[in-house]
């Protein structure tokens, strides 16, 4: 390649990456103000950004009332703008809306569906929420099996809510549409210990008791007492009360 043509390119990819750094900067100053606080000049910047990201905040600044108006359908034009642009939180977010009846008329088959967008883009909190759906047979039919696929989805990359029901399944070793989980708790206590550490209390409750009956894993009177503990601490009315019977 000649030094002339060389230069020629790189000049060309010089103007493109500037051009690109408008946008990344109308976004991050938007950002910077919205997190000061100071919400009518990030509502101004990101109005004059058409990114995914501003469209996902200005509908998050109407759905919570930051610095305008609570308007519900105000929150979804600017949801549906990101959403359209793939953004995986806002899909989630439509979704949220449908299956809540939240500023729409609930829908859960519509919250299936954007739920689902979500999901495929390995967006956890959705891949649980459409889990729990064919699970539950709400806004699609019943498909217990496509729930737990959604369930382990959404474990893998951390959720604490679908890790607390896979451990629920191994626990009790549930039959699934024919495919039967066995009962393993050492599985069972793996998927409640890290539900657990991220603060799930039900979780917290269980491999509590899993410790101090030995179900699973060593018996730890020590470790179950600790978790029993932040579990009452976090609400769980049974565990407050089987600490109260230690004590006595």
């Amino acid at each position: 390649m000649s030094s002339g043509k060389h230069a020629y390119i790189m000049l060309i990819a010089g103007f493109m990456l500037l051009s690109a750094l408008p946008v990344w900067a109308d976004y991050s100053s938007a950002h910077t103000a919205f997190l000061k606080g100071e919400y009518i000049v990030a509502l101004k910047k990101f109005k004059a950004d058409s990114s995914a990201q501003s469209c996902f905040k200005l509908g998050t600044m109407y759905d919570n009332a930051l610095g305008v108006e609570e308007d519900k359908q105000e929150a979804l034009k600017w949801y549906l703008k990101a959403a359209n642009q793939g953004l995986d939180a806002a899909q989630h977010r439509i979704g949220e809306m449908y299956d809540n009846g939240r500023g729409v008329p609930e829908n859960t088959q519509e919250a299936v569906k954007w739920y689902r967008k979500a999901a495929e883009q390995g967006y956890a909190i959705a891949s649980f929420k459409l889990g729990d759906m064919y699970y539950n047979g709400r806004g699609v039919q019943k498909d217990i099996a496509e729930g737990v696929k959604w369930y382990q989805q959404s474990a893998r990359v951390g959720n604490m809510k679908a890790q607390y029901e896979l451990g629920n399944l191994y626990y009790l070793g549930k039959d699934v549409s024919g495919r039967a989980f066995t009962k393993d708790w050492t599985e069972a206590a793996r998927l409640y210990l890290r539900s657990a550490e991220q603060g799930h209390f039900k979780a917290q409750y269980a491999i509590g008791s899993m410790y101090l009956r030995g179900e699973g894993i060593a018996v730890n009177r020590d470790e179950g007492i600790k978790w029993l503990r932040k579990a009452a601490e976090n609400g769980h009315k049974r565990a407050q009360a089987e600490l109260k019977g230690m004590v006595k």
